[in-house]
């Protein structure tokens, strides 16, 4: 008889082991950061090069460990926080599970040096792949010292699913912010290299709030404290002025520990309902002191997801908590929604929420309104476009199926083609309608179309700056006085990542040391755009594309500024030159009939559809 089943080597069980834990070198930073908090550590120091992957080193001046503590420390499920399965159910550390530092030794070269103050002299371990090499006494100052080398050098596969040094540094950065602001009173320096990125001291959270994100944030902070007596709520949430496009800068921890929660961001928002923008995420960071037996923390491996006993107990209290700060701070929305026409409503069968708003500064041209890209012209057949409804019951996708038409034209001219005179006058008369800034009416032969007018702003841009990218060139307004901007660490990253990428675009900056950059030019139509706000909300899109969406780098930067572009476009003073020419530039479009999000751009609403609402 065969016996296939065997046991594996130890080697081998801890390199698929370490995948659950160790999944890119800021799995990594994590894991030692909270090693030192565990340990007690006031000062803690974090270096990093090439983006974690070839150096990574967390020094502390924690309670360090003994010899023999040093070398069971890397066995895997070998822990002093837990004894027996019932103190799970008051943890009040970090680590608990005794795998994460068995996982990193497994697919990096690791040196320890620990020393505890009763003891003269520390203890320095080398491991390569779960390999002991070295294990000898050491001179040190009280404290441990993980130095990380050439993480996934064993497992090549692994190491290529890395993503560049800047994109890494930035996760790096992410979880560096995390633990920095869950114990303020504990004093973080971060390296790259041998450049200093950021030094806080131990401080006050506001303080450490203003370190992290900028001295800008104090100003713009509101307090919230909440005590019951199954939970207690405190922290900051963050006036609707620094409200952002994208996810990010939203933080909750649980008894110190950072948590993700899908459930309780909904609270906070909701309390914030009708104070921001539509698809804006208010800024918070709230702390949630609750009884360690009342939430399960060994969810996920990175711990990051918990389960409150009674979770929607949990959600009132965030929200009342938040509302009460709003209440106190006496604010009011600072933003005017006007209500969508109960007509156009009921029109088009579509609910209300599903109108995105956008917001912008409300500010005319002294000269009227003046498109930068008026003489743009288009190579396109002339799609004809209004013919394309005369018959009843034909989809939007019809559309493309026009560009399909043979015969030339400079530009795509908005007018009717029937040959028929009674036509021709029909196609003279109607002109198009601005309804609130939002959408466009137009009249045609089968009924009215409507233009939701950022959506199709949105298509013609991101059509333009994939062509501007793969051309290499673009047309950039220079600024009468240069900006000069300042970063974090996360955001400087992504900056130069997408250097090469954003100046073909249109946008010329360059470094002007530290994190900061010097903006000379924009692109023609962002021109007068504040440099600061755009460059924030363009980082927040991308970001955000690049997390959910996986799509091209070039893809993601063109859709971040078309969408940029879009939300700060004046709708609510075009006139018709101006919805003539957004027609028509949009039909010159490759896909006139969906936004790069996906969403429908345009309606047709026949006129039986019309007549049955009457």
């Amino acid at each position: 008889m065969n016996h296939i089943i065997r046991l594996l080597p130890d080697a081998i069980a801890n390199q698929i082991a370490a995948g659950e834990v160790v999944q890119r070198p800021a799995s990594v930073v994590k894991e030692l950061l909270e090693n030192a908090i565990d340990a007690g550590a006031t000062e803690v120091l974090l270096r990093v090069k090439e983006g974690g992957k070839t150096f990574i080193q967390v020094v502390d001046n924690g309670k360090g460990m003994s010899e023999l503590d040093a070398r069971m420390c890397f066995e895997r499920h070998a822990t002093s926080k837990i004894r027996q399965f019932e103190d799970m159910q008051k943890l009040a550390t970090y680590g608990f599970r005794g795998e994460a530092l068995a996982s990193i030794a497994a697919v990096s070269q690791l040196e320890l040096k620990t020393r505890q103050p009763s003891e003269e002299t520390g203890t320095l371990i080398r491991i390569e792949g779960s390999e002991l090499k070295a294990q000898e006494s050491v001179a040190m100052e009280p404290g441990s010292s993980f130095t990380i080398r050439n993480l996934f050098y064993n497992v090549p596969a692994r190491r290529n699913f890395l993503k560049s040094n800047q994109v890494e540094f930035a996760h790096i950065s992410e979880e560096f912010y995390r633990v920095a602001l869950s114990y303020p009173n504990v004093s973080f320096s971060f390296y790259q290299g041998d450049s200093l990125l950021i030094k806080t001291s131990s401080s006050h959270l506001s303080k450490r709030v203003s370190a992290v994100f900028g001295e800008s944030y104090r100003e713009n902070l509101l307090a919230v404290s909440e005590e019951t007596d199954f939970l207690k709520v405190n922290g900051y949430i963050g006036k609707p002025e620094i409200s952002r496009k994208t996810r990010g800068e939203q933080y909750f921890f649980a008894n110190n520990r950072f948590i993700k929660n899908g459930y309780l961001h909904h609270a906070v928002a909701s309390a914030f309902e009708g104070l921001l923008p539509q698809a804006s995420f208010p800024f918070y960071i709230l702390f949630l002191e609750i009884s360690p037996e009342k939430i399960d923390i060994n969810v996920h491996p990175t711990k990051t997801e918990i389960k409150f006993e009674n979770e929607r107990f949990v959600y009132s209290i965030v929200q009342a908590a938040v509302r009460k700060a709003l209440q106190q701070s006496m604010l009011v929305p600072a933003i005017d929604f006007e209500p969508v026409s109960p007509w156009l409503t009921q029109l088009t069968n579509q609910p209300v929420t599903e109108k995105p708003v956008f917001t912008t500064e409300v500010n005319p041209p002294a000269s009227g309104y003046s498109n930068p890209y008026q003489t743009h012209k288009s190579t396109r057949p002339d799609p004809k476009w209004e013919k394309l409804f005369s018959a009843s019951g034909r989809s939007n996708a019809t559309y493309v199926s026009a560009f399909e038409t043979k015969g030339q034209s400079d530009t795509v001219r908005f007018e009717a083609t029937s040959e028929t005179t009674e036509s021709r006058q029909v196609s003279e008369k109607p002109k198009p309608m601005n309804l609130h800034g939002q959408y466009l009416l137009y009249q045609v032969k089968s009924g009215l179309m409507m233009i939701h007018m950022a959506r199709a702003w949105e298509r013609i841009s991101y059509e333009r700056l994939i062509l501007n990218l793969e051309s290499g060139s673009s047309a950039t307004q220079q600024l009468l006085f240069p900006v000069t901007l300042h970063f974090s660490d996360s955001d400087f990253a992504l900056i130069e990542e997408m250097g090469d990428e954003i100046r073909t675009l249109g946008i010329d900056w360059s470094a002007f040391g530290g994190n900061s950059i010097l903006v000379s030019g924009l692109p023609a139509d962002l021109s007068r755009q504040e440099p600061g706000r755009l460059f924030q909300e363009f980082l927040e899109q991308y970001r955000w594309n690049q997390g959910q969406l996986k799509i091209p780098k070039k893809q993601s930067i063109a859709r971040a500024l078309a969408k940029r572009s879009s939300t700060q476009q004046e709708f609510h003073f075009w006139k018709e030159p101006e919805l003539l020419d957004l027609v028509n530039r949009l039909f010159a479009c490759q896909v006139p009939d969906l936004s790069p999000d996906g969403l429908q751009i345009s309606k047709i609403v026949s006129l039986e559809e019309i007549a049955s609402r009457f």
